[in-house]
């Protein structure tokens, strides 16, 4: 490493504050694509934007190794305008896989504007209102308009991402941090500080990062990403669920804690982990001395962009390297720093090692 452990933990930190800071809903992540493309064009040999908004920034081989994939998305959970009412409220639709009950009374931005999801006044729901979640559908975002006309005056239209407004925060004498868009701006910023660790030095193979948008409804992106890459393995960096909270019965459903090291993620919903790239994963993590989780979930809870990746073309050798994070798909996702600390250490021995990668066969690192 070029940076002491401390260092990488604070540079990792300010750098997902800033990533955090910028709004990327599904479908609008324009102001991501455009920070991440022109932070990684001196660190890279080539840097391009796809139509669709995927970025790859790749480093070209000094050998003949191969094609390594590494993937994260841009994109984040929120709500799009629906609708504008006479009175200058904007009705929303929700965008991934958003949750009702994190919604009312949430600070948001909207084409850069400051509003508040709201909901009728507690004192003037009935006993049954305040006992149930108010649909997506039952919720106003209030930019202190009051009628279309200044809603127009705004340059909000029809169509404009809602994102939620909730700074990345630190935990008192700790390591962790909470805040909107940690998934996946952390994968994010993990293959940014992985090609600045990279920069000037040779690699034996090629080495594509790819960002791409639009995972949160469908893994949309990857699957053009993967088909125009044509890697010959990769690697989908996300984020995981724990199951280290009062609510999540570890052994039974979440086999994951945070600060206990990166998720070698064997199976989600789309996809189950390719045993020779799985190999290579924990082989580098022994080689960068971190220890490493392997957990899986079960169908229909949760997918990665690994789940479009490892289809394309003929079939891709895919493997899913994953970050546990605490509250899920909330403004108030928690990441401990020492997990993506060691994410990149574990990118950095693999990609090293890349000139060992000879066997990518469907037999090679099985038990």
């Amino acid at each position: 490493m070029t940076i002491s452990e401390g260092c990488l933990k604070e540079t990792l930190r300010t750098q997902l504050a800033a990533l955090t800071a910028l709004d990327g809903v599904s479908g609008h992540e324009q102001a991501v694509v455009a920070y991440l493309r022109d932070a990684l064009v001196p660190l890279v040999d080539e840097v391009q934007v796809d139509p669709m908004g995927n970025l790859y920034a790749v480093r070209n081989g000094s050998g003949t190794g191969p094609h390594l994939m590494l993937e994260a998305h841009s994109d984040e959970i929120g709500a799009m305008v629906k609708s504008i009412d006479p009175q200058g409220y904007l009705r929303i639709l929700g965008v991934g896989g958003i949750s009702p009950a994190m919604l009312v009374g949430r600070n948001v931005r909207v084409n850069g504007h400051h509003g508040v999801i709201g909901v009728k006044s507690g004192h003037l729901q009935s006993p049954e209102e305040r006992s149930r979640v108010p649909q997506v559908s039952e919720l106003y975002v209030d930019v202190g308009a009051n009628s279309p006309d200044e809603v127009a005056a705004l340059g909000i239209r029809i169509g404009d991402a809602v994102a939620y407004d909730s700074p990345l925060a630190c935990f008192t004498g700790s390591d962790r941090v909470s805040g909107k868009a940690i998934d996946n701006r952390i994968g994010c910023t993990l293959l940014l500080q992985l090609a600045r660790e990279l920069a000037g030095t040779p690699v034996a193979g090629t080495v594509t990062m790819a960002i791409c948008v639009q995972e949160e409804i469908g893994l949309r992106g990857a699957q053009v990403a993967a088909y125009r890459t044509r890697p010959d393995y990769a690697i989908a960096i996300d984020t995981f669920m724990s199951g280290d909270t009062p609510d999540v019965d570890y052994y039974t459903e979440l086999s994951a804690r945070i600060g206990a090291g990166p998720v070698l993620l064997l199976a989600n919903s789309a996809h189950m982990g390719h045993p020779a790239v799985n190999q290579y994963v924990r082989d580098a993590a022994r080689a960068a001395g971190v220890q490493l989780q392997e957990s899986m979930v079960g169908q229909g809870m949760a997918a990665t962009d690994a789940g479009a990746i490892h289809l394309s073309r003929a079939g891709v050798p895919t493997a899913g390297l994953s970050l546990a994070r605490r509250y899920s798909h909330t403004p108030m996702c928690t990441l401990d720093l020492n997990d993506a600390a060691g994410a990149l250490r574990i990118l950095l021995a693999l990609v090293r090692g890349m000139e060992g990668h000879t066997d990518l066969s469907f037999f090679a690192g099985a038990r």
